[in-house]
């Protein structure tokens, strides 16, 4: 009785030992990336300076922060494509001694500047990875207005220009839905400087700190 008790045993550990082994041996299976994403980002812009050739001013935009919210569709694992829209209030040094406007001279004062833009974002989908975008779309700079006494500054109508740029970073995933990210992105704004045009397109650096929900 005892040698059929401890042969039983012996069949029951050896089986559970092989179902224990085949599931540790076992790849655990993928996880589709969702469909669409969502997201908010907060960005630290630097400072750029833009000749206008409608206005004859000069424009020495400061350090200032921008929001952007987006939305992508996922084409492929770890890759998607989306729609951008950030926003920000910029402090700027406005001078249009030649155009004789308000600030006949050299004034503080702020303006608007408003993007969006079409993205491709590529990189890894769990865990620490790396992160990468291009985009392409539009930046106009609308409502300037002198600092302390809200003045209006032309131009009386907002200037859109072409704008594209690149970027790159590291994103680290909590869950299959859910990625924080940190980034910089680097973009050529195609604005027409006229006579003053220096022989490159104005540049924008932004440091950006994100987080986007996939659903």
């Amino acid at each position: 009785m005892r040698k059929r008790i401890g042969y039983s045993t012996l069949v029951m550990l050896a089986a559970m030992s092989g179902v224990a082994g085949a599931q540790i041996g076992r790849r655990a299976p993928d996880t589709a990336d969702p469909g669409y994403w969502v997201g908010l980002s907060y960005g630290y812009l630097d400072g750029t300076t833009i000749n206008d050739n409608r206005t004859d001013a000069t424009w020495r935009f400061g350090y200032s922060s921008q929001l952007r919210a987006t939305i992508e569709k996922t084409i492929q694992r770890g890759v998607s494509i989306g729609l951008s829209a950030g926003f920000t209030t910029a402090p700027l040094d406005y001078d249009g001694s030649s155009s004789g406007v308000v600030c006949s001279t050299r004034c503080s004062a702020k303006a608007d500047i408003t993007q969006w833009l079409a993205t491709l974002r590529a990189g890894g989908s769990s865990g620490f990875h790396g992160a990468y975008n291009i985009e392409a779309g539009v930046t106009q700079f609308s409502h300037f207005r002198e600092r302390s006494s809200g003045a209006a500054l032309p131009p009386s109508s907002a200037s859109t220009d072409f704008t594209f740029g690149f970027g790159g970073g590291f994103g680290y995933n909590f869950s299959p839905i859910s990625e924080a990210y940190v980034g910089e992105q680097f973009q050529f704004v195609l604005h027409p400087q006229g006579d003053n045009a220096s022989q490159s397109a104005p540049r924008m650096l932004t440091f950006r700190v994100g987080f986007r929900m996939g659903f």
